[in-house]
């Protein structure tokens, strides 16, 4: 991950202000986790001569990620955390997660960007359900206004999906083929993993009006990027 090579990069240069470290984090966060309106984060226990930190926290609000809905509000945070300054290999992070808050008008805009998808918007409610109203062409069929989508937002395959329970439109049930095409284009609703987050969805849950993202990740034995 970009950001712990730059607490490599600062440790061999005997940089010793904590200060300094988060602030050369902020400064890669864009690039490693895309755009955002601010990014923060905390550095705890760094011990330089050792190569560890206790704990790296990191926010950030409005993340504008590649292909993905954009990001209300993320929390990472990386417990335990050594690395080998030779190898430039993570030797030990005895745990990394993550808290993800979506909004739906969010995730709205990005599945009005999928395949066959011309506009959606997206309906909340607790503790994991969602509709979907959506227009497009899918599979030759054009979808009417107000075809409408509704489900179980749950965590599958490391991302957060929504299993479609029924399609309507106009009042009539459309099922089969068409409700399974239907649910190939807005699935993942949102995905956490890439190669600079290595970090997968392990629950989900509608909170306050948008979904609330759970995810862990298993970093060590990861090789930084020179």
């Amino acid at each position: 991950m970009r950001i712990l090579l730059l607490l490599l990069a600062l440790a061999a240069s005997g940089c010793d202000v904590s200060g300094r470290v988060e602030a050369e984090i902020v400064s890669a966060l864009p690039k490693a986790l895309g755009p955002a309106d601010h990014y923060d984060a905390t550095v705890d226990g760094l011990q330089l001569s050792a190569r560890t930190a206790e704990r790296v926290t990191i926010t950030g609000d409005r993340v504008a990620r590649e292909d993905a809905p954009v990001v209300d509000r993320l929390d990472v945070t990386l417990w335990g955390v050594a690395f080998d300054q030779k190898t430039r290999v993570l030797t030990r992070v005895d745990s990394a997660r993550a808290t993800a808050r979506l909004l739906p008008a969010d995730l709205a805009t990005y599945l009005g960007t999928q395949r066959g998808i011309s506009r959606a918007a997206v309906t909340l409610a607790a503790p994991d359900r969602a509709t979907v109203r959506v227009e497009g062409a899918i599979e030759g069929f054009r979808l009417p206004v107000g075809a409408e989508i509704r489900g179980q937002l749950v965590a599958a395959d490391g991302a957060v999906r929504l299993d479609v329970e029924s399609v309507r439109a106009a009042g009539i049930g459309l099922g089969g083929s068409l409700a399974r095409a239907v649910g190939d284009r807005i699935n993942p609703v949102a995905d956490l993993r890439d190669e600079d987050l290595a970090l997968t969805v392990t629950d989900v849950r509608v909170e306050r009006g948008a979904v609330v993202v759970e995810a862990t990740g298993d970093l060590q034995g990861v090789r930084l990027r020179r």
